[in-house]
């Protein structure tokens, strides 16, 4: 049976042309080298059957992509860079690439191009710094760094889902959680490396692994990367936070009838909802179970009639972001614009408000005629916007006088 990884239903910010750039590398390289790798096979048979001859048998001249392989204990720092770009063989390459371009183009997308760019040569170094911590043979190959991109990616989108290409008498396809996939991935690699089944740098793999969630985590606990409702840190709260919850409750605690720990089951009387309230809550569990199930539409669809009754009511800070988005992309700009001032009102800290702000001002300026807000929000967002962003709000400003 044959499977591999296709895509995932992360919604990307921008063109990944880092990780689109490393792989377009990596062919290139294997395409310039491939022969010279068939020569190092060649070597290393040659080698060992001289040794095992004696004395007066040829050694072969070392070809020279041999120099640019990991080779533990050599000393060489350019090597820890230069393996990640050599491959065996075709499928060797191949699936690789299938595996950075499913996560990595997500990953870049959280990091940036720069961050991207030293995290992937870096999960490569630390991945041949694992390899070489318990073996001696030479390793090539971009798996190390693959696996700390997928290390990243499981800390970063764990409830992502990944669509499965398979084939087994039939082509088909199915989509899977990451965090079930991956996870299964290292396990098998852990089991393998044990095993000493294959002839693969395990060791490499797992240091990749690690390497990659353990930045990936650091970057959300010091809040360098902007906090997602779904992200693994999210998770763990999630799941503390109901721990704690159901130890209270068998305690006796019950929060609907405002009871104590320690008073008798049943004291307390329920709080007061309204049918207003409760109205609400069922419309917001509605939006967030489509969001859940990432019917982007059908939400957008359910906090547009929500806003009708109730115009105040603004969802959790990325579900808010991306059903604004998703208003936007179906030109619904009204609710959209609606959308997104709740957002800009509500998250004031948000990292990257200049870019609401700009496609909060293009709506106003481009499908609202409103001219004089949108003025406002360009004015605020381009002190802090740069590049294309930074020319389209100037063009926008010009546009409206």
């Amino acid at each position: 049976m044959i499977f591999f990884p296709t895509g995932t239903d992360r919604r990307l910010k921008r063109t990944p042309w880092v990780n689109y750039t490393l792989i377009a590398v990596n062919v290139v390289v294997f395409i310039l080298t491939a022969n010279n790798i068939d020569l190092v096979h060649e070597y290393f048979y040659a080698f060992q059957t001289a040794i095992d001859a004696g004395p007066r048998a040829t050694i072969p001249n070392r070809p020279w992509v041999l120099n640019y392989y990991l080779l533990p204990g050599d000393g060489s720092v350019v090597q820890y860079f230069s393996y990640q770009f050599l491959h065996a063989g075709w499928m060797h390459l191949i699936m690789n690439m299938v595996f950075l371009y499913v996560f990595g183009s997500g990953v870049e997308d959280r990091l940036g191009k720069v961050g991207y760019l030293f995290f992937y040569l870096a999960g490569g170094v630390v991945a041949g710094l694992g390899h070489g911590l318990m073996e001696t043979n030479p390793v090539l190959g971009a798996s190390g760094s693959v696996a700390a991109v997928t290390g990243a990616y499981l800390a970063l989108f764990p409830l992502s889902n990944v669509t499965i290409v398979y084939w087994f008498i039939v082509f088909g396809s199915f989509e899977i959680s990451s965090i079930v996939l991956i996870l299964f991935q290292v396990v098998q690699d852990a089991l393998f490396q044990v095993g000493g089944i294959g002839n693969t740098a395990y060791l490499a793999h797992l240091a990749g692994y690690t390497c990659g969630f353990t930045i990936g985590m650091g970057l959300l606990l010091a809040r360098i990367l902007p906090r997602e409702p779904y992200d693994m840190l999210s998770l763990i709260e999630h799941r503390r936070r109901r721990a704690q919850f159901n130890k209270l409750a068998k305690q006796g605690y019950r929060p609907w009838e405002h009871n104590k720990p320690g008073d008798p089951p049943g004291k307390g009387s329920p709080a007061p909802v309204t049918e207003q309230e409760a109205a609400i809550m069922k419309d917001r569990t509605a939006i967030s179970a489509a969001l859940t199930d990432h019917d982007l539409t059908q939400a957008a669809t359910l906090y547009a009639d929500l806003l009708k009754q109730h115009p105040e009511q603004v969802m959790g800070q990325q579900q808010q972001l991306d059903i604004a988005n998703q208003l936007m992309s179906e030109a619904r700009y009204a609710d959209s614009a609606s959308a997104y001032q709740l957002f800009l009102v509500t998250y004031k800290n948000y990292a990257d408000r200049q870019q609401v702000q700009l496609i909060l001002g293009l709506i106003f300026a481009r499908y609202l005629d409103q001219r004089q807000r949108a003025k406002e929000l360009l004015t605020q967002a381009i002190p802090r916007l740069h590049g294309d962003e930074l020319t389209l709000a100037k063009q926008v400003l010009k546009e409206i006088g």
